[in-house]
């Protein structure tokens, strides 16, 4: 049974507060003012926006983190990632007190409970289109599209009729109680793959059956094959989403969308509400029709 009054509730309970929404809003604008505006960047610096969950409104529950990328006035062909890096890295140090090299941004404890990752990038050709970011675990500079999977993510949940954000963050609460943290697939393959497969749902629960059926049946022959998938990011075609998922992870990942398929299928075809209900608690736990 699509069982829609359940599923409406489960996606208003798992978005996330209104405490931690503002608090990540006036993190996230603080430090942009500051690096429009401090005096080691504000030359450099051409325009800063938001990206990841946060930004697509794909986050549940706490938001954990903001990702803020920073268009700097920068020759990639000529500037090494990690001197970018050590350079942003200083500049939040001096104004946080204490800031985090990472593998693609410089991560700062901002606010109670929020963090940010500050990306620092270099436009391709114009500040809307894809954007160079520093790789520093490759040494090198790498392609992204931020706006391009900001659009697509517009357009699709523009045409499924709103589906498409909510069955992402149903599925992120489905894979978070998955049982180990190998076959806990990162957020934006997720989202990738929600992408892909989600068709034109007219329920939550047809999405969800479409998505994990649609993941089985393209990606199900990777299983045990020690082979990664290439899969396409949906603003970015050229880009490979999966291009850090491991052969062992993808394992774990698909071991537990095959029964999870069949339990969807069973729950949705179940004509019976109470023994529909308990099928998809399988899925979603106690939580679910409470």
């Amino acid at each position: 049974m699509d069982l829609a009054a359940d599923f409406k509730a489960l996606v208003s309970a798992i978005q996330p507060g209104d405490k931690h929404v503002a608090a990540a809003k006036a993190a996230h604008e603080k430090v942009r003012d500051q690096l429009r505006t401090d005096q080691e960047s504000k030359d450099a610096h051409k325009e800063t926006f938001l990206s990841g969950s946060y930004a697509r409104r794909t986050a549940i529950n706490d938001i954990n983190d903001v990702d803020v990328i920073c268009i700097f006035d920068i020759d990639q062909a000529i500037t090494k990632p990690e001197v970018v890096l050590a350079w942003v890295e200083a500049i939040l140090t001096r104004l946080y007190g204490e800031a985090k090299r990472q593998g693609r941004s410089v991560g700062v404890s901002a606010a109670k409970n929020v963090w940010l990752d500050i990306v620092p990038a270099s436009a391709v050709s114009n500040v809307d289109g894809p954007i160079w970011i520093p790789d520093r675990d490759a040494s090198e500079w790498v392609q992204t599209h931020p706006k391009g999977q900001m659009a697509a993510t517009v357009e699709k949940n523009k045409t499924t009729n709103g589906y498409y954000v909510q069955v992402v963050k149903l599925m992120k609460f489905w894979r978070d109680r998955l049982p180990t943290e190998t076959c806990r697939v990162k957020s934006y393959i997720l989202e990738t793959l929600v992408h892909a497969m989600i068709g034109l749902p007219s329920s939550h629960a047809e999405a969800v059956v479409n998505v994990l059926e649609g993941i089985e049946r393209a990606y199900g022959r990777y299983r045990n094959s020690k082979v990664v998938p290439f899969i396409a990011d949906p603003g970015y075609s050229s880009v490979n989403v999966a291009k850090r998922w491991t052969s062992d992870e993808v394992d774990a990942f698909l071991a537990q969308v095959k029964p999870a398929a069949a339990t969807a299928r069973s729950a949705f075809n179940d004509s019976d509400e109470m023994a529909s209900r308990k099928l998809w608690r399988q899925l979603f736990g106690s939580q679910f029709g409470q």
